[in-house]
């Protein structure tokens, strides 16, 4: 009797770490076909959140001081405004001119993302960055995560963001070439503000490929981890962002123009926290994300308002030229 309910128990333990082993889960980090439609969705909601936040904290307008108010509109955000970072060895006029990012129809995926970037023409190392045109906000204005949707579901909207994520066991995206030996990586930030780059591949074939990063270090049964406690509230959970692509020409190859298009991100991970069901709700009592994520998110307002500020002033010198 002893010695079958020990077999049983055994049976047990193993079918639980057989389906932890297998916990796995799979998340679009970002997906360009539904990108301009699924960040429309964020920058109406922030906005309405900011406006809420400042009617009950007037003294955060920072309009009041003489800053450029910044309201962001799809536009500021869709495809045809991502931008090109090049190596500071190939950073000149002319090469940034000729690199930009379009929003360019497939027939296999819809519009995706496409970056054309024009190295400098001799045989060197090189490199240049595809990102968004300003960092991707994780937070609303009152400690909600963006990519939530209305009734609360995880991970719901894809923009760049996947919050809770713990140990990565693979990333993958759908990348187009073109017969070059370019190089691919990712570049994703953490929490932390750490930027990790994941090595996704080459470029050298023709058509859609995905290319596949495989966590050499990932462990699928629970013997093998190494476990650690996470630390809570008030730090936020685990959290990934997209910070860039970033595309490698090698010295063999000469320069000039390269044209290179994503299709999206998928992240295949473990969750960092369970919580079945919290018995406290930590922000609702102390507002600590809140507050943080506010300040942080006003200094980054005033940044970029002035930016903004200055390229509209550019913009409506170059129309009034154009009518002289």
């Amino acid at each position: 009797m002893v010695k079958g309910v020990a077999k049983v128990l055994v049976t047990v333990a193993l079918l639980f770490v057989c389906s932890l082993a297998y916990s796995v889960i799979e998340r679009s980090l970002i997906d360009f076909p539904q990108f301009d439609e699924n960040m429309a969705t964020v920058l109406e909601r922030d906005q309405r959140i900011h406006n809420e936040v400042i009617e009950q904290n007037p003294e955060m307008d920072f309009s009041l001081y003489g800053y450029p108010k910044v309201e962001f509109t799809i536009d500021d955000w869709k495809l045809d405004s991502w931008r090109i970072v090049l190596a500071s060895s190939a950073n000149t006029i002319k090469n940034n001119t000729l690199s930009y990012c379009r929003s360019v129809p497939s027939q296999r995926f819809g519009n995706v993302l496409g970056a054309r970037i024009h190295f400098p023409k001799w045989r060197f190392l090189s490199w240049a960055l595809v990102m968004p045109p300003y960092e991707l906000f994780v937070y609303h204005d009152n400690g909600a995560y963006v990519n939530e949707t209305a009734d609360g579901g995880e991970n719901s909207l894809v923009m760049g963001v996947l919050a809770n994520v713990g140990q990565v066991k693979s990333i993958s995206s759908w990348v187009y070439g073109l017969n070059y030996t370019h190089q691919v990586g990712l570049r994703i930030r953490d929490r932390d503000e750490r930027i990790h780059e994941y090595f996704m591949g080459s470029t050298h074939f023709d058509g859609w490929r995905r290319l596949v990063w495989m966590n050499p270090n990932y462990a699928e049964s629970v013997g093998d981890r190494s476990l650690q406690r996470v630390p809570l509230y008030p730090r936020s959970y685990p959290f990934i962002k997209f910070d860039s692509y970033a595309v490698y020409k090698p010295e063999i190859d000469s320069g000039g123009d390269y044209v290179i298009y994503f299709k999206d991100v998928v992240v295949n991970y473990d969750r960092a926290i369970i919580r079945e069901e919290l018995d406290i709700d930590d922000e609702a009592a102390w507002g600590i994300l809140a507050t943080e994520t506010l300040e942080r998110k006003m200094i980054e307002l005033k940044r970029i308002g002035d930016v903004l500020e200055l390229r509209r002033q550019e913009e409506r010198r170059m129309r009034a030229a154009g009518q002289d």
